[in-house]
């Protein structure tokens, strides 16, 4: 995978994760809060295992400039890690953004 295959990727879903695991089998305790988060939300989100291809991770750190995952896009865009979906989901702000995301 290429940053610019991760471009892609986020740009063809409203929601993606780019998470250790996948949705039914999170591998890391950041990753299963970032999932119970948007399951939460409501709506459709991609889960992308980084640990399918040792390539994605290079890829998604060359693309974005973070060094962590999960790494969470809502709208294009990445939004930040577990703790940031977190505290924008306790004030509301991530609803209004994905709610915004897809009436668009």
């Amino acid at each position: 995978m290429t940053p610019e295959d991760v471009q892609k990727l986020v740009g063809e879903h409203k929601i993606v994760i780019f998470a250790k695991g996948t949705k039914e089998q999170p591998m890391c305790g950041f990753s299963h809060r970032a999932i119970q988060i948007m399951s939460a939300v409501g709506k459709p989100f991609e889960v992308v295992n980084i640990f399918d291809d040792e390539t994605i991770r290079p890829a998604l750190v060359e693309a974005t400039g973070w060094p962590t995952t999960p790494q969470v896009f809502v709208g294009g865009e990445m939004v930040g890690g577990s703790d940031i979906v977190l505290e924008m989901y306790e004030s509301g702000e991530l609803q209004k953004r994905v709610e915004s995301v897809f009436a668009s």
